[in-house]
């Protein structure tokens, strides 16, 4: 499978929390990240994910826009939109 990422993500190992709309946020774990996106990774088996999400990363708070590129049944890989 050939690489389609623009930039080279690094692991990361970092907690945050994704969220939709209104809704209580769902915890993962941002496994690697880059400039433009990031793995993130589930716990548990959840229900898909819409296109378009925030999420929060642990401890400084950073929040970004994110778009869904993939995602499998424990993992999600995102796009950076935009800082929320």
């Amino acid at each position: 499978m050939s690489e389609r990422r623009k930039t080279q993500r690094t692991r990361a190992l970092t907690a945050g929390t994704v969220k939709v709309g209104l809704g209580r946020g769902m915890e993962c774990t941002i496994r690697d990240v880059s400039g433009d996106g990031a793995c993130l990774v589930f716990s548990h088996r959840r229900t898909a994910l819409p296109d378009e999400f925030s999420l929060t990363a642990a401890p400084d708070k950073s929040c970004r826009s994110c778009v869904l590129v993939w995602q499998s049944a424990y993992r999600v890989g995102v796009r950076f939109a935009s800082v929320c």
